[in-house]
């Protein structure tokens, strides 16, 4: 995948993704990893590849008044939705930041958080010394991502008719590629981390809108570039996308997702 679909989530992508994919997606998962976070009583939160905010309205509510969070996105797209969709009067900050290359001093923040970000980061092992840069010591890092396609049928269905568009696999391929647990641990040692830990979460999402939710696979992330990109009209893919995974979903309709949830710690020497 280019380095543009990486980062290209403007346009009608963020409204695609806030209504087609989070619902039954990001929504179910953040609230396991903003439970996790609270948990941990951090004090001053840096969230990375926020996204519209999923995790961040979660963590405003249930962290006690006086929590610094800061909330970061390489697609100010993303950012903007996100600030409409937090309640008056939240005490977030958000703003446009590389995960890579974090505009933060070092030792700023008690926990690091990023939901389904780091696999998508062109430099993962500079992402992970920039979390591990701006934590204090003892502060944790806190990340996720998707497991193996065949761990979440609705994706497998979605990639394979992707490939069969297009040739490649696009985001999907980024998006459930991280997942041995050897590697993400050597990413993570090599950063400086210790007490490295990982656990796999099974979670049954119900889609309350499948044809939404074929809409969010396609247009809500940098799928909708590589379509346009290969002169391909999005509609009648969404169409056929909502078809099979009809059939994959059964009735109710329900996803079934599974996602790797990851900590390390930096140490205190």
């Amino acid at each position: 995948m280019s380095e543009g679909l990486r980062r290209d989530f403007g346009g009608a992508i963020p409204d695609f993704y806030e209504r087609g994919m989070a619902p039954v997606m990001f929504g179910p998962a953040a609230a396991v990893t903003a439970a996790r976070v609270a948990a941990l009583a951090p004090t001053r939160l840096l969230e990375t590849a926020a996204g519209t905010g999923q995790v961040t309205r979660l963590l405003a509510a249930s962290l006690p008044a006086g929590t610094a969070i800061t909330a970061t996105d390489l697609a100010p797209a993303m950012l903007a939705l996100a600030a409409e969709r937090l309640p008056a009067g939240t005490a977030v900050d958000l703003r446009p930041a590389d995960a890579q290359a974090l505009p933060f001093a070092e030792a700023a923040f008690d926990l690091v958080l990023c939901q389904f970000g780091v696999m998508f980061f062109p430099d993962r092992a500079g992402a992970m010394r920039e979390a591990a840069r701006v934590l204090r010591p003892g502060g944790r890092f806190l990340f996720t991502t998707w497991d193996v396609r065949e761990a979440n049928p609705y994706a497998r269905v979605a990639a394979d008719l992707v490939v069969e568009a297009t040739g490649e696999t696009g985001v999907f391929g980024l998006a459930y590629g991280m997942t041995s647990l050897d590697e993400v641990r050597a990413l993570a040692e090599a950063a400086g981390f210790s007490g490295f830990r990982a656990e796999a979460i099974r979670l049954d999402a119900p889609v309350p809108d499948v044809g939404l939710f074929a809409a969010g696979l396609l247009r809500g992330n940098p799928t909708a570039v590589l379509l346009r990109e290969r002169g391909i009209e999005p509609e009648p893919l969404v169409s056929e996308l909502e078809r099979r995974l009809r059939g994959t979903l059964g009735a109710p309709a329900t996803a079934r997702l599974q996602m790797l949830s990851f900590e390390a710690v930096k140490p205190r020497n």
